[in-house]
């Protein structure tokens, strides 16, 4: 089938919770809720490869792709890659705060390959989305790096998406938490302290969660499922998030400062970076408190500077190569 973007779906190999369920079966731990490092490898290489590389491999032996392009979480796409002597362009996602797992993880996955004789080999092209300001400290450019500018998820220009219903509260606040993260019991406090302020509040719901499920006065909250980033940050003056690389870049690059509350993965280390750049202020999991939120949200709209550090890193951000190009340079690579 088709997409509104023109592209044909190929599904193949395991999702996320055969993945998850193959992971307590082999090793006890629930990944989602007690992982360890070892756990974290595993779900991310040998069970995931030994669940799809089957159904995966005859799809890329028969379609056989000019290009294959996987992110660094991604390791069936790489062998993909070697299995078919197809060239690879790995994609970033936000600053290498994960580098020291992404390294382990690495080392499994050549045993892993080797296991199915096949030789690991490096992506000639490395994608990368994070701006010069939120890089860590002693960064440097690999092999094949391209500057890739991120944007904020948009409809397509032809497509009939809704627009986000309007905020009447000033300042108007985002509240996202991401996919897996918008727990009713979590954000309702925020929601109910932020509005108690007269905050305009446009929340997004999940996956799994309905307006229903949240205890807050419904007349003071705007909800809002799924909408393209883009349109979520309209009229925005700050968003209150989870940390996600992908959340804290489509802000940014709107110049929209940010208040952030990390919950899990790799979140603690990308809003660490947001606030070094002056762009976000950070609470730590021990000060997690609906307070300590509203809080940040006052001083963040109350200090210019905050906005001002957004803005630099949405110029830096303006100035990456653009998706298209980058495309571009790709094809006339491969030609």
């Amino acid at each position: 089938m088709s997409t509104e973007f023109g592209s044909r779906p190929l599904p193949a190999g395991a999702d996320n919770p055969t993945v998850i369920g193959e992971v307590i079966r082999r090793t006890g731990v629930d990944v989602r809720e007690d992982a360890t490092r070892e756990t974290m490898v595993e779900a991310f290489t040998t069970a995931r490869i030994d669940l799809s590389v089957a159904e995966c491999l005859p799809a890329a032996q028969e379609w056989r792709p000019d290009l294959i392009v996987h992110d660094r979480m991604d390791y069936v796409g790489p062998f993909l890659a070697a299995a078919c002597d197809i060239p690879a362009a790995v994609h970033t996602f936000g600053s290498d705060v994960s580098a020291d797992f992404i390294r382990a993880a690495t080392e499994r996955a050549v045993t892993d390959f080797e296991r199915r004789g096949v030789r690991w080999r490096n992506a000639r092209w490395v994608l990368d989305i994070c701006p010069p300001v939120l890089q860590v400290e002693g960064w440097h450019p690999p092999r094949g790096w391209l500057s890739l500018r991120p944007e904020a998820h948009r409809a397509p220009a032809l497509s009939a998406s809704r627009t986000a219903k309007p905020l009447t509260g000033v300042p108007r606040v985002l509240v996202t938490f991401g996919t897996s993260y918008t727990n009713p019991d979590v954000l309702s406090p925020i929601l109910r302290e932020l509005a108690a302020r007269g905050t305009g509040l446009r929340v997004t719901t999940g996956t799994t969660t309905s307006p229903d499920d949240f205890a807050v006065d419904h007349d003071l909250v705007t909800f809002e499922d799924f909408l393209p980033y883009d349109e979520l940050l309209k009229d925005i003056d700050v968003v209150v998030a989870h940390g996600g690389a992908g959340t804290n870049l489509g802000a940014l690059t709107a110049g929209i400062p940010l208040v952030l509350a990390p919950q899990g993965a790799d979140q603690g280390g990308q809003a660490e970076r947001a606030a070094a750049a002056g762009g976000a202020i950070l609470i730590p999991p021990e000060k997690f408190t609906p307070e300590a939120i509203a809080r940040a949200v006052a001083i963040v709209l109350g200090q210019p500077g905050y906005r001002t550090s957004a803005g630099k890193v949405a110029d830096q951000i303006a100035a990456m190569t653009s998706p298209d190009d980058v495309a571009a340079n790709l094809a006339s690579a491969l030609s």
